[in-house]
Formats: structure tokens, C-alpha cells, sequence
């Protein structure tokens, strides 16, 4: 090697002395588009319906408050009239149950008629009697009685209950008609037809029908018609 080799050596370690250091490395384009994907809305796929001409514009859902409001109104006003119609139906029926029952002539009718039921079923019950139970059979007979005739049921002996029974009578009497003629509020006469059926006790004999014409005064006991008095009219009067 001759004098002069060394200067070209130092010449290439000064050069590498003078270049600029490396600009430092770019950040890996994999966190840029990691990062910039979270931001973004991800891509469309295959199964996804792309937008349409025909497709309508997306609006806002109407409130429901604004028409939920008349709605509720109407209902309230409806309620409100039914049950005023519900309050006068009352009213009305009441002032007319009211006025019916003070009506004199509705009371009188009444009146007359209970007369008249109970009348007549006391009459039926004093001519029925049924010799195997003759106790039972006045007893009834006191129970549609009143005064007079009352006290005389009470007064039976069991001697006069056995009278009754050695007569071996099934008798039933039935109204077959039955008239009021007198009537006030506490007193009551009526005119009945009666027919009593006596059936047969011995074997082989027929049931018999007597008929008969009864005046009956009855009294009003509360709120009831007794029988006070019974007595037989003659056919014709």
C-alpha cells in the first residue's frame, strides 16, 4: 500500500459522520384504519335493502297526546250524559211509585181484592175437615177466625173434636163464586158459593157435593182478613 491510501478512508467515515440522522418511522397503517373504522358507519352487506326512488321519506311519528285528548273528552261527555239519563230514570220512576201509591183508587182496588182472596180461603178452610186429623182441623179453623167465633173454636172440647171424628168425614169445600157487598177499611161482608165434597169412607159408597150459599163477615186484623162470623143464606135471597 503506498502514502496515499489512508485520505480515502477517512474521507468515507467523515461522509457517513455528515448524513442526516433517519426521520423517525411512520405509526403502522394498521392502527390508522383500525381507528378511522370506529368513526366511520360500517359498509353495506349483501343482505341489507339499499334505498329506493319508491321508498317514502322517513318523518316523524305523530303524537299521540293531541288525538288521545278529543278521544277521552267525547268518552267522558258520553259517560256523563248516560249516567244523567241513569239519575232521571230514577227520579221518574220513583215519582211515579210514588204518586200510585197514594192514589185513593189504587188503594181501595187493593184492598178489595185482598178482601176478597182471603175471604174466600177462610170460608174453604171452615168447611173442610178431615176426620183423621181432626186437631189439625181446628186448629186451622181458629187461625182464620176472629172474635166471637174464634173464642168458640178455643172453647172446643176434646169431647166435641171426638163428635167430629166419629162422623169418618173427609170433607173439602171450594168458592166456586164470591162477591163483596160491603167494604171499609176494616170490616168486609161477602157473599159466597160454596161446594163442599164429602167423600165416600165406606167401601163401594160415592163422594157426595153439597153447595150452599155463606154470608161472611170479615174484620181486617193486622193487616189481615179474619173470619168473624159464617152464617148460611138461603137460595133465592
Amino acid at each position: 500500500m503506498n502514502a496515499t491510501d489512508p485520505e480515502p478512508a477517512f474521507e468515507l467515515r467523515n461522509r457517513k459522520a455528515a448524513e442526516p440522522p433517519h426521520p423517525p418511522a411512520d405509526p403502522p397503517v394498521e392502527e390508522a384504519t383500525s381507528s378511522a373504522q370506529v368513526d366511520e358507519d360500517p359498509p353495506p352487506t349483501a343482505d341489507d335493502p339499499l334505498p329506493t326512488a319508491e321508498d317514502p321519506p322517513l318523518t316523524a311519528k305523530p303524537a299521540t297526546e293531541s288525538t288521545a285528548e278529543p278521544r277521552r273528552t267525547r268518552t267522558g261527555l258520553w259517560a256523563l250524559a248516560l249516567c244523567g239519563l241513569g239519575v232521571v230514570a230514577v227520579v221518574l220512576a220513583f215519582l211515579s211509585w210514588r204518586s200510585a201509591d197514594n192514589d185513593p183508587d189504587r188503594a181501595r182496588a187493593a184492598l178489595r181484592d185482598a178482601a176478597v182472596i182471603e175471604g174466600t180461603a177462610a170460608v174453604e178452610t171452615m168447611n173442610s175437615i178431615d176426620y183423621r186429623d181432626v186437631a189439625a182441623g181446628v186448629e186451622a179453623w181458629q187461625d182464620v177466625s176472629t172474635g166471637v167465633l174464634h173464642d168458640q173454636l178455643v172453647a172446643m172440647t176434646p169431647e166435641d173434636q171426638q163428635l167430629l171424628a166419629d162422623q169418618k168425614r173427609v170433607a173439602t169445600g171450594r168458592v166456586v163464586q164470591a162477591a163483596l157487598t160491603e167494604l171499609t177499611d176494616r170490616t168486609a161482608t161477602l157473599i159466597v158459593a160454596v161446594e163442599v165434597t164429602v167423600s165416600a169412607t165406606e167401601e163401594g159408597a160415592e163422594a157426595t157435593v153439597k153447595r150452599n150459599r155463606f154470608a161472611a163477615d170479615l174484620v181486617r186484623v193486622s193487616g189481615e182478613w179474619k173470619l168473624e162470623n159464617l152464617a148460611q143464606v138461603a137460595v133465592g135471597t
